[in-house]
């Protein structure tokens, strides 16, 4: 069955379509990134272990971040709210890090 919609044509679907995954492969890969290296920051800067320990612990969890977010993002109803997602988490991240200690 075929949904058709009076004026849109088949290219402007298609750019929609395009640039919607875009939008969500950029929020998962950059904003994974970005969202696990704040996380990995903050847990290193947050856990009460020595800086060896803090900083294997803190980068385990990056590396289970990512491939998180990523999936958040392309579970998202739209890719707003795949960027809004990430985007907040990096923010909370963030104010943790620098509640912490850390300083940019």
């Amino acid at each position: 069955m075929t949904v058709s919609f009076p004026m849109i044509s088949s290219f402007a679907l298609r750019k929609h379509a395009i640039l919607a995954i875009t939008a969500r492969v950029v929020a998962g890969v950059g904003g994974g990134y970005a969202s696990s290296a704040l996380l990995a920051i903050a847990a290193a800067s947050a856990l009460p272990l020595s800086r060896p320990e803090a900083a294997i612990l803190s980068t385990l969890l990056a590396l289970i971040c990512w491939p998180v977010m990523m999936i958040l993002c392309f579970s998202a109803r739209t890719a707003v709210h795949a960027w809004g997602a990430t985007v907040a988490f990096c923010l909370v991240v963030g104010a943790v890090a620098i509640l912490a200690g850390w300083r940019p």
